[in-house]
């Protein structure tokens, strides 16, 4: 049965909405929060060390990020979300997780706070809607806590 909801990790300003909204539906929902960070993989890296060491920063700060908002989530909504890190195409993991993971329910995002700009997340997965499992759920990248608790 599928009850829990994923949400993708960046540095993007928008995303505490997306936290905000998937961590209150999955403390309302009994269910588990899922968050999943994505590492580009090294390329054009003329030798293999140089790749692995990038990849190895970018898995780190992954990681710092990932937990970061798992404490704040934790602290404000008595839930801990699991963390995924995968490397990879950022859409292509994402759709395959998806895929793999019957358990999730929705994939929440949260658009950019640019009008003319719905993110680079958003923007690529438009191409392939037909290919997710699962709905997608996009949040306002301005919108409040305060109208959020509105909605759930």
């Amino acid at each position: 049965m599928r009850k829990n909801y994923l949400v993708i990790i960046d540095e993007s300003d928008e995303l505490k909405n997306a936290i905000y909204f998937a961590a209150k539906r999955s403390a309302v929902n009994n269910a588990d929060l899922i968050m999943l960070y994505v590492v580009r993989p090294a390329v054009n890296t003329e030798w293999a060390s140089v790749g692995n060491l990038i990849e190895q920063e970018e898995t780190s700060e992954g990681k710092k990020i990932s937990r970061l908002w798992s404490a704040v989530v934790e602290e404000k909504f008595k839930i801990k979300p699991k963390i995924i890190i995968k490397m990879g195409d950022k859409v292509d993991e994402i759709i395959k997780f998806l895929k793999e993971d019957k358990t999730i329910r929705s994939l929440v995002l949260a658009s950019s706070i640019e009008n003319d700009n719905p993110g680079p997340i958003i923007k690529s997965l438009s191409k392939k809607m037909n290919d997710l499992p699962v709905p997608l759920v996009i949040i306002q990248g301005l919108i409040s806590e305060k109208e959020l608790d509105n909605l759930i």
